[in-house]
């Protein structure tokens, strides 16, 4: 199955309407939007690091969550020009901060990016605010502009903008994320998390016979609830599994969810943990964690009963494999750094 609007961004829209709200869309299942004072309590800043390079690289952040900083941020240190984050105001970034920044608050940021002579710009995608104003902005300036993927793909992600480049994970999920497109071209640099997975001491790796843990996917508005709810209760009381609430899931909807699948004898994991921390074997729906799990040695599986096609071809594609056979195999890693493929390819010197 394909994306299911590859083109418009008004009709992706418009289908994101009519679900239920779900943070997932606006935030990243390993951690929410951390939002605090900042030199303006509402509108845009801008960050600015002066560099010794020609360049002058905008960074479009929506978000503050480890996903989002992993994908657009790991590439500061290896920027050698002059490094402009555009974020919305109030939002607090580690990376940041220190006397070489510079922070201004933005009222109009059309006009603040015409004034800073950018060279090129990335973003997570256009599907909010401070992605859409970089991209529609670029393209007016004729600035090239670039997207990174920063998690698994669905049929449901959000198209790209016009005439863009897609820094991918791989070449299956450029073309895939390209659907079809003419006018996008595709860059493969690899997944910084997964590659941080890959290089970081991990925790006890583990063993299949240790009791898993089951990834809440509770907020996903790509599956209904019944299907990720009952994969859940179902794996985690045939094997005596402990369930894992998601970050996102704090509505009351998922709190029911929760004390249900506690009456029925499930045990859950609180406070969450990460991938990193959990020293047991993973399992879930669909999920990225699935694949750093198997990078940092920890079996991991997928599980889903009466799923939609989609979803089988998207463990496919990841090479996620089903509980009852074999461990998800770690994805490859490159010898190159994605962050630093994706700082040379902002330079252009890659």
């Amino acid at each position: 199955m394909a994306l299911i609007h590859p083109r418009s961004l008004e009709h992706w829209q418009e289908w994101r309407a009519t679900r239920r709200r779900a943070p997932g869309i606006h935030g990243s299942a390993r951690g929410p939007l951390h939002r605090s004072s900042s030199p303006a309590a509402s509108g845009h800043v801008m960050h600015t690091r002066d560099g010794e390079g020609a360049g002058r690289l905008l960074l479009g952040v929506d978000l503050a969550s480890e996903t989002a900083r992993e994908g657009l941020l790991a590439a500061l240190p290896y920027l050698h020009g002059t490094a402009v984050v555009l974020t919305p105001a109030g939002m607090d970034l580690p990376e940041l901060t220190g006397p070489q920044w510079r922070h201004e608050a933005v009222a109009d940021p059309q006009a603040a990016l015409d004034a800073v002579g950018v060279t090129s710009a990335i973003t997570l995608g256009w599907h909010l605010g401070v992605g859409r104003l970089v991209h529609e902005w670029a393209r007016a300036a004729g600035v090239p502009a670039a997207v990174v993927q920063h998690d698994v793909l669905t049929p449901f992600t959000p198209p790209l903008p016009p005439q863009t480049t897609v820094l991918a994970w791989s070449d299956d999920d450029g073309q895939f994320h390209r659907g079809g497109r003419d006018d996008i071209d595709v860059r493969v640099v690899g997944s910084q998390r997964l590659w941080q997975a890959a290089h970081e001491d991990s925790v006890d790796r583990g063993s299949p016979e240790d009791r898993p843990v089951f990834l809440g996917q509770l907020a996903s508005i790509e599956l209904p609830r019944r299907l990720t709810l009952g994969a859940a209760h179902a794996y985690c009381r045939s094997l005596g599994a402990l369930y894992q609430p998601g970050l996102e899931e704090t509505d009351r909807l998922s709190r029911a969810a929760h004390a249900l699948l506690r009456r029925r004898g499930v045990e859950l994991q609180e406070p969450p943990r990460p991938v990193a921390e959990q020293g047991r074997p993973v399992v879930a729906v669909y999920s990225a964690d699935v694949l750093e799990a198997a990078v940092r040695g920890l079996p991991a599986w997928v599980h889903g009963p009466r799923m939609p096609s989609w979803v089988h071809e998207q463990w496919e594609r990841y090479g996620m494999r089903r509980t009852g056979g074999d461990p998800t195999p770690a994805p490859p890693q490159d010898a190159d750094e994605p962050a630093r493929l994706i700082a040379q390819i902002l330079e252009g010197t890659a």
